[in-house]
């Protein structure tokens, strides 16, 4: 059977879809989180804007980028600093994309901007985790307004990490001699 799919916006195959096509055995329902989140986020590539594209490098294309946060978010790496650094320290990942990792501003840049896309992405990662938590016994049933609200949860989380880590690059350091002052107690009257 012969499948037609777009030519690359830029001239070379996509590299994610050929590898996570590979996990696809069947065609059926997925077997795995990362097939999930690829199904998903093809679902909601209509809702994605192509410029981000130019933001991230020309190998991150805006639906790779989708999947890789709702993965992320799903194994509960929120900080967008802690995303990058998960990436970089993907061999397979740095191998695929030619080093060319998304940097925080351009995460943070994203999720802002694709709110709405992440959180069916992530929602639907979410569910085939509770699912498989159903599977083996562990919980008794999937609760969807559980799981939509969970999502919600871990996206709010990620942009409170990100918020509270872009207070402490702002916040200026002490200087030693108001440190000299507050170390040594009240000051004495004289």
């Amino acid at each position: 059977m012969t499948t037609l799919e777009p030519t690359p916006r830029y001239g070379r195959p996509y590299p994610a879809r050929r590898v996570l096509e590979e996990h696809n055995v069947n065609a059926g329902a997925p077997r795995s989180l990362a097939q999930t989140v690829q199904a998903a986020a093809r679902a909601a590539e209509s809702r994605l804007r192509p410029e981000t594209a130019q933001h991230a490098g020309l190998a991150i294309e805006p639906r790779v980028l989708l999947a890789l946060l709702s993965c992320c978010y799903a194994r509960q790496i929120y900080g967008s600093a802690e995303v990058e650094q998960f990436l970089r320290g993907d061999a397979h990942f740095c191998q695929l994309y030619a080093d060319q990792v998304p940097d925080v501003p351009t995460i943070r840049r994203f999720r802002r901007d694709h709110r709405e896309a992440l959180q069916v992405c992530l929602t639907a990662a979410l569910r085939f985790v509770a699912e498989q938590k159903v599977a083996e016994g562990v919980v008794t049933r999937v609760n969807e307004g559980q799981i939509a609200e969970e999502a919600s949860r871990r996206i709010i989380m990620a942009m409170f990490i990100d918020s509270m880590e872009l207070d402490r690059d702002q916040t200026p350091e002490t200087p030693v001699d108001l440190c000299y002052l507050f170390a040594n107690g009240p000051p004495k009257a004289h």
